[in-house]
């Protein structure tokens, strides 16, 4: 099993561990704090290394803003709910909402993927199974995680740097990977690996089916529909003013992650606390907005994973004790991490941006500890 794919597996694993720990004290939740933000305070304490904004939707929709730490280390300037941080992963939910809006409007009329591509381009197949939006938008197309897995032996791209991993892909590179060297790890539909590839092609096609780009769709049909004015693929002269320094596991400054247009829908929105309310809300239909639809859509549950939970379109699932489903993402980028989640049933929810890189999957742990805070208060 390959490093990645086991860490990824244990990402997961403890977050099934945390919202499953404790059961019986989740249906009778008992404040251990004098009030929310006491406890917010001593989650935080845990888990974050440099700064963090954390975003709270409570049980009587109230919203809440807390912050911790430095925007940089060395430097005493705390992060606001307009700092701009890397949401990594997060992305692909916001690929998912997409292709959903275009396939309810009738612009996708076909699942199948590989003949929205030039005919140049031959999207691998495994038993005579064609590769589907869905497959790539649950991680089940057989499609290895990137270009450069390990075992790989397409060669990486001129000006490769392993920390902004994506930057260098050219789409002509990711097109030549495609048809000539990748091969589906098995039958698309029959399993589970996680794809950047994957979930980034689905962005890349739908700016070839509207005769655009993945950027601009973005833009136009969620971020100006939500009023997500403080977010892009791209950090902007504006975002720069008042942005959250990444750091690495050892403290190391990085870059944000960027990429050309391949993949973009995988990985790469630049967005803050402000915005990230927005989407959220958008997500738990606290307002009505065009996109409510295809958000919905893409919260339904298409397979389930055993131990990780079911699989949404992009969204993972979590079914508690009593019902009570979370629906939530994760992303982390080499010096950014980031966690979203919500409870309709309950109609709370929680947004945590970090300007650290949580390969060790803190994002996630916290996240589900704050998600099982709301509760009680």
């Amino acid at each position: 099993m390959k490093i990645q794919k086991f860490f990824l597996r244990f990402f997961f694993l403890i977050v099934i561990i945390s919202f499953s720990a404790c059961k019986d004290d989740d249906l009778n939740p008992e404040p251990k704090y004098a009030n929310l933000e006491k406890e917010i305070d001593a989650i935080a304490a845990k888990y974050v290394k440099v700064g963090a904004v954390v975003g709270v939707i409570d049980k009587q929709q109230e919203d809440h803003i807390f912050s911790y730490g430095t925007k940089s280390i060395g430097t005493i300037d705390p992060p606001d709910a307009s700092t701009v941080f890397d949401i990594g992963s997060i992305t692909k939910t916001f690929t998912a909402i997409l292709a959903t809006e275009m396939y309810i409007k009738g612009v996708i009329q076909d699942d199948t993927v590989g003949h929205y591509l030039p005919n140049e381009v031959i999207l691998p197949s495994k038993d005579n199974v064609e590769i589907t939006f869905v497959h790539l938008l649950t991680h089940t197309s057989g499609m290895p995680r990137t270009p450069h897995e390990a075992g790989s032996n397409y060669p990486l791209p001129p000006g490769y740097d392993i920390e902004n991993p994506y930057a260098a892909y050219t789409t002509e590179q990711v097109y030549d990977y495609l048809t000539n060297y990748c091969e589906l790890e098995f039958t698309p539909g029959t399993w589970w690996e996680y794809s950047n590839t994957g979930v980034g092609l689905v962005g890349h096609v739908l700016g070839i089916i509207d005769g655009t780009s993945y950027q601009t769709i973005l833009k136009r049909d969620v971020f100006d529909v939500l009023g997500m004015s403080n977010s892009s693929l791209f950090l902007t002269d504006n975002q720069k003013l008042n942005m959250a320094l990444g750091h690495e596991t050892n403290n190391k400054i990085v870059s944000f992650y960027t990429a050309n247009d391949i993949f973009q829908g995988c990985g790469m929105i630049k967005s803050s606390l402000n915005d990230m309310f927005k989407y959220l809300k958008a997500n738990m239909g606290l307002v009505n907005t065009s996109l409510r639809d295809a958000m919905e859509l893409t919260h339904q549950k298409v397979m389930h994973q055993g131990s990780m939970g079911d699989q949404g379109l992009a969204w993972l699932i979590l079914e508690l004790d009593d019902g009570q489903k979370i629906i939530y993402s994760g992303g982390n980028t080499n010096g950014h991490s980031a966690y979203i989640a919500f409870n309709k049933s309950k109609s709370t929810g929680a947004i945590i941006l970090f300007n650290s890189s949580n390969h060790d999957g803190a994002n996630l742990s916290m996240g589900a500890e704050v998600m099982k805070a709301i509760l009680k208060y």
